[in-house]
């Protein structure tokens, strides 16, 4: 038997657990506990609930089956259960655990008294309504502070604030893909410490019920907040946790030349066109394409235009099914070629009221060697026969994705008699009220990539128009302009001190008028959209040699520069 006074040391009578504070008795073991001598005290709670072992135990039984843990690889000490379970319990059995769960009420200013059940309903509604963050609650904030306090009463309210705060730093991950590396582990490791008070709470309600199974949940979601918590942990296990080296390279992309920049684009021309997809450039890619037919191109004064940097695609599909299928078959094609990694994520802002409600509707994928290289995929659904496509759609008041199980045919269904909505207010078409004119895409043109050419939208500005963004500029889109581009580029600080002069504008329409003579789209109908203040950019710099950076455009690839 193990000592009292020991919570570590391997018990030889199986038949009994030693109590700790009365609270262990009957506690349920691990299937890998049953064939072993038990574990004393709350060693036994570290086994039973798959938990990584304290550093330095000598006693691990290697046979007990660890489940993979909610983040970083937290080692839990069997001294930590005392910061949150109950020093004292108030109820014995489920009736009187129900009764303080539905009668508990507290005194809050202003608000006067809430009670745990006015919690609950407050949560159940949460989840109903598909909101992406259940917003400021004094109640909320009032048991997480006394959570051990409350615990003793009503623990079945502790385990859904826990369950909510996970997802809380889940959400704030999975949103914000430009946080540093540092900000995604801290939420990681956070995530790991409430897992394991949820899940030695709940293993001590059961101990304290006498029950061997997981005690009930009268009528708290709890179930229903896990799974919204699995939709965010399945996708960010792999995608954010395991990519630190990918995290650090994208926090500085460092330079690119044509060269490179051009072989990843072949790489995703050949994986896209292989797959029979409908897929255009959209956004920055699309506007060098049309100026340029190349990601580049020279100037006058030795000026270089420098478009992008990353490759933008858009891709459609017939419904939110097909997109899982087809993200899978593009990041099974490049990593064929040579990519590293791809990921989904949601386009809907963290404060979007549907932020629970859409897709992940963007597919990342990530190029390390030999160069950085980001494609970034913006789906779209085709849907029936109507005029527009869109990206995100809710029906019958429901998310439609792969996480719903509704059967495509139950969507078109639902479509057909008019209980879907389009979401006109998320997403990357939402500067278009959520959709794009079929007629803006179809029948696709041709635009010059380079020594290849690839598929274009028929009507180049009005998609560019339904993607307007805080680094795109729609008013004049044949002119280059430093807006949104890296402050710090060499081509982009040029560009700011020497600004266009009318040769430019010649050398820019010139190239225009070949690529239209080569069949492919470019910027010809677009100058006139330019006002006079947009030909000529900040004072011009006197003239001066400039050493050319790797990475930028020596030649225009015979499109002319004269």
């Amino acid at each position: 038997v193990c000592p009292k006074q020991s919570r570590c040391h391997l018990c030889r009578a199986a038949k009994a657990t030693p109590p700790i504070r009365g609270s262990l008795r009957a506690m349920p073991f691990s299937p890998g506990c049953s064939g072993l001598d038990r574990l004393g005290g709350a060693c036994c709670l570290v086994a039973a609930l798959g938990l990584p072992w304290a550093a330095g135990e000598a006693d691990t039984p290697s046979s007990i089956e660890r489940v993979r843990p909610l983040a970083t690889a937290r080692q839990i000490s069997p001294g930590e259960f005392e910061g949150f379970l109950p020093d004292e319990v108030h109820f014995t059995s489920v009736q009187e655990l129900e009764s303080h769960c539905r009668s508990m009420t507290f005194s809050m200013k202003p608000s006067g008294s809430v009670s745990l059940e006015d919690f609950r309903q407050t949560v159940g509604d949460f989840y109903e309504s598909g909101t992406a963050a259940i917003g400021e609650s004094a109640l909320y904030n009032f048991i997480w502070l006394r959570r051990k306090e409350v615990a003793s009463r009503c623990p079945l309210a502790v385990l859904q604030v826990l369950v909510l705060r996970i997802e809380m730093l889940l959400v704030g991950v999975y949103t914000q893909s430009a946080q540093a590396r540092d900000r995604h582990l801290a939420a990681f490791h956070e995530a790991a410490e409430l897992h394991g008070e949820f899940s030695a709470l709940d293993a001590w309600l059961s101990g304290m019920l006498q029950l061997p199974g997981e005690a009930p949940r009268l009528g708290w979601p709890l179930k229903r907040g896990w799974a919204r918590v699995k939709r965010y942990y399945d996708v960010l296990w792999t995608d954010v946790h395991d990519s630190e080296d990918a995290w650090a390279t994208m926090e500085k992309p460092g330079p690119i030349s044509d060269e490179l920049y051009h072989g990843a684009l072949d790489d995703v021309a050949r994986v896209l066109g292989a797959l029979g997809v409908e897929w255009w450039p959209c956004r920055g890619t699309l506007i060098a394409l049309l100026r340029h037919g190349r990601r580049s191109g020279p100037l006058s004064r030795g000026l270089v235009d420098v478009v992008e940097r990353d490759i933008d695609v858009m891709l459609g599909v017939e419904d939110e099914q097909a997109w899982v299928r087809v993200a899978r078959d593009v990041e099974r094609g490049l990593l064929a070629a040579g990519w590293d990694r791809c990921w989904t994520k949601s386009s809907a802002e963290t404060s979007s009221a549907h932020r629970d409600a859409t897709r992940r509707d963007l597919l990342y994928c990530l190029r390390i060697e030999p160069a950085y290289m980001l494609l970034d995929v913006s789906s779209y659904i085709l849907g029936d026969l109507g005029p527009d496509v869109f990206v995100h759609r809710v029906c019958d008041g429901r998310s439609v994705d792969d996480s719903t199980g509704a059967s495509p045919e139950a969507v078109a269904a639902a479509a057909a008699a008019g209980r879907c909505e389009v979401l006109g207010d998320v997403g990357p078409l939402r500067h278009g009220g959520g959709r794009l004119r079929k007629a803006a895409i179809r029948p696709l043109a041709r635009c010059r990539a380079e020594g290849i050419e690839v598929p274009c939208p028929s009507r180049p500005l009005e998609t560019i128009q339904a993607m307007v963004h805080s680094g795109l500029d729609a008013a004049c889109i044949a002119l280059p302009t430093t807006k949104g581009r890296e402050a710090d580029d060499v081509w982009t600080l040029r560009l700011a001190e020497s600004g266009l002069v009318p040769e430019d504008v010649r050398i820019l329409r010139e190239r225009s008028s070949r690529l239209q003579a080569m069949g492919f789209l470019s910027m010809g109908p677009y100058f006139d959209n330019c006002s006079a203040a947009s030909l000529l950019l900040p004072p011009v710099a006197p003239d001066a040699p400039t050493p050319v950076p790797a990475g930028a455009a020596e030649s225009d690839g015979g499109l002319g520069a004269e």
